[in-house]
């Protein structure tokens, strides 16, 4: 679920073939179906070209949003990726919640958890420049930033 552009795809296919041909040495068959569920038409498009380029046949996408997606079945492992660039701005939470609807009994959901932490820092070129922004005031104050840091101390 939060299937983005391609690469948690990529990853679940190869694991799931990994397990496959494991499970086939000792003679065991195992089917695997994927579902990749994501809501921005744009990761979407992403998505069917690297099927095409892929050629994989065991991978359904679907273009939705995973709260109101109607699975067709119950789900062994629930893959996601939705920590955003700073904890949970991607509706972790709430998305993943309403999700579990989708894993059946005693599924497992990857990640089981996370953590996010803050730690203080000193940037002044980044003090600087929201200390002069004219056109948020005290607002800009308040905004989180989203930066690549270069020159910067951690307090």
């Amino acid at each position: 679920v939060g299937a983005g552009r391609g690469p948690l795809v990529r990853a679940s296919l190869l694991a799931a073939d990994e397990v496959a041909a494991r499970l086939a040495k000792v003679g065991v068959p195992l089917r695997v179906t994927v579902y990749a569920v994501e809501k921005n038409p744009n990761a979407v498009v992403t998505l069917r070209n690297l099927v095409e380029m892929e050629g994989w046949t065991n991978l359904t996408i679907v273009s939705s949003d995973m709260r109101v997606w109607d699975a067709p079945e119950k789900a062994d492992i629930m893959v996601s990726e939705l920590l955003g660039s700073f904890g949970d701005n991607e509706l972790s939470p709430e998305c993943l919640d309403g999700a579990q609807m989708y894993l059946k009994e005693g599924g497992v959901s990857i990640p089981v958890s996370y953590t996010s932490y803050l730690a203080p820092l000193a940037a002044p070129k980044l003090w600087n420049e929201v200390r002069n922004n004219k056109f948020e005031g005290l607002k800009a104050f308040e905004t989180a930033y989203v930066v690549k840091l270069h020159n910067v101390v951690q307090l």
